[in-house]
């Protein structure tokens, strides 16, 4: 009987040793788990010669970068977020390695400081010339510029936050509308927008998302 009690006790006892040790290694590998990287965004647009900043929402520090052309821009993490510069027009993409080796990449486009040309277009797949005598026309408001063609029902609304004034603007959006019968609405998120300039009543706008770059110069 003795030896029948010793051997529950030490049943019991082995059972409780074996869920402590799992509840020890569950909790050791929870607690080990590293986040992934997540960004702010997954496009960024920069103007040549300024800089913007890519907020890392989780991952581990000590962050490394990699473009996949150098000469275009440039990155470095301080005060918590990535400042990115850009060098010179064109498109790259940014690759951050964090120190659990996971990664996360952002397009990053560099739009030209100033448009070659003052002629008044608006260019997205194709240009369209908004000073010649053609079936298209601008409205401008505060907050947008559209440019529609009655005769082919489509337009193009390009809006943002704030004012019609120079610099960079929050949450652009560019929709392309059509009255034909089954054409659905679409709302492009832009990566960036800039108004580079508005001299003499000519403005220029500069906006793209991660692999196209679109341009508007009109008279206001």
């Amino acid at each position: 009987m003795n030896n029948m009690k010793y051997l529950n006790n030490y049943i019991v006892f082995a059972v409780l040793i074996l869920s402590q040790l799992s509840l020890f290694t569950s909790c050791k590998d929870e607690n080990t788990v590293s986040e992934l990287i997540r960004l702010d965004r997954t496009a960024i647009q920069i103007k040549e010669g300024s800089e913007d900043v890519l907020k890392i929402e989780s991952g581990s520090a000590g962050y490394q970068f990699a473009f996949s052309t150098e000469g275009y821009a440039t990155a470095e993490y301080r005060d918590n977020v990535v400042h990115i510069r850009g060098l010179k027009f064109g498109k790259v993409v940014l690759t951050i390695t964090d120190s659990e080796g996971h990664r996360a990449t952002v397009y990053v486009v560099v739009v030209s400081s100033v448009l070659n040309s003052d002629a008044q277009r608006f260019v997205w797949d194709g240009t369209i010339e908004l000073n010649k005598a053609n079936d298209w026309g601008l409205t401008v408001h505060e907050n947008s510029v559209a440019v529609t063609n009655a005769m082919e029902g489509k337009q193009f609304v390009l809006s943002w936050d704030g004012i019609l004034s120079v610099g960079v603007k929050e949450n652009a959006t560019l929709q392309i509308l059509s009255s034909k019968e089954g054409v659905e609405t679409q709302k492009i998120e832009l990566a960036g927008m800039e108004i580079l300039q508005i001299q003499d009543n000519l403005c220029s706008i500069v906006f793209s998302t991660a692999t196209q770059t679109g341009e508007i110069v009109f008279q206001k």
